[in-house]
């Protein structure tokens, strides 16, 4: 019995470094690169661009974005009335 795999397209490769492939997708997109050094490469390439966008747009350790901060503090404040208004 033969199995047919979908080809590997750069919209798999995308969705790869994206964490948007679900296991088994992921398993035969993994397989793709061991077989393709070039391909691995450029995925690579991409998974570091990410990784450096999220840490640069992360800011400094420990400190929440604003909007985070001011959510935070009206959830305090309603938990504190003991209500919560969403």
């Amino acid at each position: 019995m033969t199995v047919i795999v979908d080809p590997v397209t750069d919209a798999d490769l995308d969705a790869y470094v994206d964490d948007q492939l679900d296991v088994a997708r992921r398993i035969e997109v993994e397989a793709h690169l061991a077989a393709r050094p070039e391909a691995a490469a450029r995925v690579m390439s991409d998974l570091r661009t990410r990784d450096e966008l999220r840490v640069a747009l992360a800011g400094p350790v420990g400190t929440a974005r604003p909007a985070t901060t001011e959510a935070a503090r009206r959830l305090e404040r309603a938990l504190a009335r003991g209500r919560m208004l969403i």
